[in-house]
């Protein structure tokens, strides 16, 4: 998504906002790591916005326990917030609060798209600091042939 273009009108949440909105902290802190694993490889979270209901749009947001499901959810905004939710995750039509789908759209397009980039950035990404154990240097430069204490031994 060109996060300037899509949804113009979507209002700026600060913390306490979303806060609000999601009755707590829990929403807010799971919208984070929710958000970040949305986004792609090429830093873009798909959202789609309605054309034909000013203020409506939709997000498939993964479940962070199941890789086979995926839930849509739904939000209705005007410029100064968000009016409306829904969710099809066992949570999201609780009548107070919001589930973490909804609030990870809501904190990156009410909040994190605001933040400079290197801000956000997405677990699957930390694989890139780990090298090959094979590779990598022996903690003791002599190694005895005698060790009989060795566990674990690289082939």
């Amino acid at each position: 998504m060109e996060v300037s273009s899509t949804a113009p009108n979507f209002p700026v949440l600060g913390i306490v906002e979303l806060e609000d909105l999601t009755l707590g902290v829990f929403q807010v802190k799971q919208a984070v790591s929710y958000a970040n694993e949305h986004v792609d490889q090429d830093g873009e979270f798909e959202i789609l916005v309605s054309t034909e209901t000013e203020g409506m749009l939709m997000a498939s947001i993964q479940s962070k326990h199941s890789n086979r499901k995926v839930y849509k959810a739904i939000i209705t905004y005007n410029s100064v917030t968000a009016l409306e939710w829904a969710c099809q995750c066992p949570n999201g039509n609780q009548a107070i609060g919001c589930c973490s789908h909804v609030a990870s759209i809501l904190w990156y397009l009410g909040h994190a798209r605001y933040l400079p980039s290197s801000t956000t950035q997405r677990c699957a990404s930390y694989i890139d600091a780990f090298i090959d154990a094979k590779s990598a240097p022996s903690s003791s430069s002599e190694a005895s042939e005698s060790d009989d204490e060795t566990l674990y031994s690289l082939t």
